[in-house]
Order: C-alpha cells, then structure tokens, then sequence
C-alpha cells in the first residue's frame, strides 16, 4: 500500500492516459480504504433493556433512523421509514465526527424501539460505516422479541440496545458516520433507532490514606514527650 500510494501520489509519470485517468478514479478509494484500514473492526452486540422505561428517545437521544414522530432538537432529521413496509434495508443521514461530538456522542449507544404484532420481527443487520466503509456490525438471522417486563417499555422508549460501537474520538473530524440498518420482518408501526451518549468513565475511588506504623510510632513518641513535659513543669 506504501508504494502504491507513492506512485499514485506523484502522478504516475510516463504512464499511457488510460493509467493516468485511473488513477483519477481509483486514488479516492484508495485513500478511503487506507483510512477505513487503519480502525479495527468492532462487533456489535444487541441486548435486551429490562428495566421499564430506562431509555427513552428524547431531544438528548435524537433518532438516525426512525419516524416523524422522533424528539429531534437541533439534531438533522433521521432518515424516516415507510410505515407500509414490510421489510427495510436503511442508511441514516451522513454525519462528520465533529458533528455527532458536539452534541456529546464520543462514546454512546444506539436504542431500538421495537413495534410489532403478534409476529415476531427480525434485526438482521446493523452497521456504522466511516467513510462508507463498515467498521462495527451486528449481523443475525435471529428473531426480536420485545422485553416481557410491564408488557414492553412502550412507545419512544427502547426495547433493545446497541452496543460496541468504535469510540469517534479516535477518528478525524471530517470523517463521514453513517448507520445501516436493516430488517426483513416488519409490522405494526415503524421503528426508531436512536442515539444515547453512554455515561462518562469515573475515576476510580481513591482510598483514604492509612498512616504505616512507622507513622503511628513517632505520633506516639511525640504525645508521650508532650505529657512528659507538661508533668515535669509542674513538679
């Protein structure tokens, strides 16, 4: 790749036109796959949310992928889903990484609200791509079945979350994130993933100090002498 990218970067001199014009085609992809070459690829893992109503999709957990109905703020609108569907195979909006950094989503989650009827529906895919390249997936032929817990965590709440995804921080600013999603069985109302910044790594606890023995001996010594003292003035 080193010498490949060293050819093409100094216009591949004395080459026919043909070779020059693909490099012209060829140098961006290049580029694109030397970058997306550089990330080691995540798998993404999806769980279920037991607890009712923990993660609700809000303004501070906007939709990527979803419906009109989704608390956006100043967030892009997501990419809105066909409430006809029987199926879908979905790119959310292009966002660069300074964008998503800025409303705080260095690390983070992705929340699925799950609608379904009686038939049980299907997440077979899940992907963020950088630089249209995928980098972090979930991939399964499995079926979803929303959380039993208070009959399902309800309306703009997730069911499920994502999770395992590369932490932006360790990518260029201008990189372009996209998300992927796709399901093969869909009924009874649209989806909505969404985003949720994951909590903030605590510094561990720092334990109180414990004065050594050592320590412990010359206090000791010390108040001794001071008792000392004080009993030889009076006498």
């Amino acid at each position: 790749m080193t010498t490949i990218s060293f050819v093409w970067a100094n216009g591949c001199k004395g080459l026919p036109e043909a070779l020059r014009t693909f490099k012209k085609c060829l140098a961006p992809a290049l580029l694109t796959i030397a970058a997306a070459g550089s990330l080691v690829a995540s798998t993404i893992v999806l769980t279920p949310v037991v607890i009712v109503h923990q993660y609700q999709q809000t303004t501070n957990s906007p939709c990527i992928i979803g419906e009109s109905s989704c608390n956006q703020g100043t967030f892009v609108q997501p990419t809105l889903l066909d409430p006809n569907a029987g199926s879908f195979d979905e790119l959310s909006p292009e966002y660069t990484v300074a964008y998503l950094l800025g409303f705080g989503y260095d690390n983070f989650f992705v929340g699925l609200d799950v609608n379904q009827s009686d038939v049980v529906q299907q997440l077979n895919l899940f992907e963020m791509l950088v630089n249209d390249v995928a980098v972090d997936t979930f991939s399964s032929s499995g079926t979803l079945v929303p959380p039993t817990v208070g009959g399902g965590n309800g309306n703009g709440y997730a069911d499920y979350l994502l999770t395992g995804f590369t932490s932006l921080s360790s990518l260029n600013s201008d990189d372009i994130i996209t998300f992927r999603a796709a399901m093969k069985v869909v009924n009874d109302g649209r989806e909505q993933f969404f985003l949720i910044a994951a909590p903030p790594l605590q510094d561990p606890p720092v334990d109180d100090a414990v004065p050594e023995p050592a320590s412990i001996a010359l206090v000791g010594a010390g108040l001794a002498l001071v008792g000392w003292y004080k009993r030889h003035n009076r006498a």
